[in-house]
């Protein structure tokens, strides 16, 4: 009766595994501020032209959904008011001066965790009418964690400049150049584990509730495609992970429990290796709290530990009881039950790796 019982429970489990846990979708949820295409009022707008240059991408933390950027920015656009002979270039409070008394195009960075921190700032005045405003800045963005394959596909990193002091149509972006650092200077822009994997901007408009909450501001939105590097998830991730995997099954191998009442030396190590293993694999989950994604469904790395952590388990209670087996004399049993392990782990381990490999092909939404 023991045994059907423990059939059925293996055969319960496995269904679960094979079914897989339901993975929730990043589906862009409505909110207050809605961002909506406005096609036609982007093209009548008073356009600012925007350039922009990342010098740095460092800290990124994909456990708290952060990262630090650098970023040098360059806003133009044309004033016939402005009367002068030869550019002349402003400096400190000259320019907010300036900016009052004519046409401000003040903007923030919607996705900042903090105002940005600005390191230089100039206004540099044309006698054909163009005006730039350039500002080089530090700030720490925020961003969405959604990559369902990680560790592996791209994270999207990105810069929302939002328009403060002019709805639209009274200000509109026009991005005209995204580059990353500086042609005559050898330095690498993005720092860490993480490799550079493109970029793109677009320009959007958000509903805000400035101006009496009815207008919709201009957004411009520099996306910046980053993945990581596959030497680090391996040394970090995928070996210890399959490491642990590779012992566990290897115990459970070779740690041969003996046929006699009292279960041999051979089976205490059985148990202690499995037990050791599993208190591995905890330390190890929260050891790498940083560098795993923090979503409401699961990723690959979430996948993997979750099959790694229930082979250990399944290990572990399959050998105590087998030790049960040959301790209470019933040894014709526990020699089938130690025979057919071999075969029942290798089934489950093939299941997990089927499930886990899976995940190499699901996109975000």
């Amino acid at each position: 009766m023991k045994t059907k019982t423990l059939y059925v429970l293996a055969s319960l489990l496995l269904a679960m595994l094979i079914n897989g846990p339901v993975i929730a979708s990043e589906e862009a949820h409505g909110s207050d501020a809605v961002i909506v295409k406005q096609a036609s009022e982007q093209k009548d707008a008073f356009p600012v032209t925007v350039d922009l240059i990342v010098d740095e991408i460092s800290d990124i933390s994909i456990g708290e959904g952060r990262v630090r950027a650098v970023a040098e920015l360059l806003l133009s656009w044309r004033d016939e008011a402005t009367d002068v002979t030869e550019a002349r270039t402003l400096m400190g409070d000259a320019i907010d001066t300036f900016l009052a008394e004519s046409f401000d195009p003040g903007m923030f960075i919607a996705n900042a965790e903090a105002p940005r921190e600005v390191m230089a700032r100039s206004l540099t005045l044309f006698p054909d009418g163009r005006v730039e405003l350039f500002e080089k800045f530090a700030v720490t963005l925020t961003f969405e964690t959604a990559i369902p394959s990680y560790p592996f596909g791209d994270l999207d990193l990105h810069i929302e400049l939002q328009s403060a002091n002019h709805a639209l149509p009274a200000l509109t972006f026009m991005p005209r150049h995204f580059e990353f650092g500086h042609d005559d200077l050898e330095h690498t822009v993005v720092k860490g584990n993480w490799n550079l994997h493109g970029s793109s901007s677009e320009v959007t408009s958000v509903k805000s509730l400035s101006h009496g909450g009815k207008s919709h501001f201009a957004v411009a939105i520099f996306h910046i495609k980053v993945a990581h590097d596959f030497v680090d998830v391996a040394q970090k991730i995928l070996i210890p992970l399959l490491s642990i995997l590779l012992l566990s099954m290897f115990i459970n191998r070779y740690s041969v429990i003996y046929e006699t009442e009292s279960g041999g030396d051979n089976g205490n190590w059985r148990v202690g290796g499995q037990l050791t293993l599993l208190l591995t694999l905890f330390a190890l989950r929260f050891s790498l709290g940083d560098d795993i994604p923090a979503t409401h469904y699961l990723t690959m790395v979430d996948a993997l530990f979750i099959a790694v952590g229930i082979m250990v388990v399944f290990a572990l209670m399959w050998g105590i009881y087998v030790i049960y087996l040959f301790q209470s004399g019933r040894v014709e049993l526990g020699y089938k039950f130690e025979h057919k392990s071999n075969a029942v782990f290798l089934f489950i381990g093939i299941v997990f790796l089927a499930w886990v490999s899976s995940y190499i092909f699901r996109v975000s939404h």
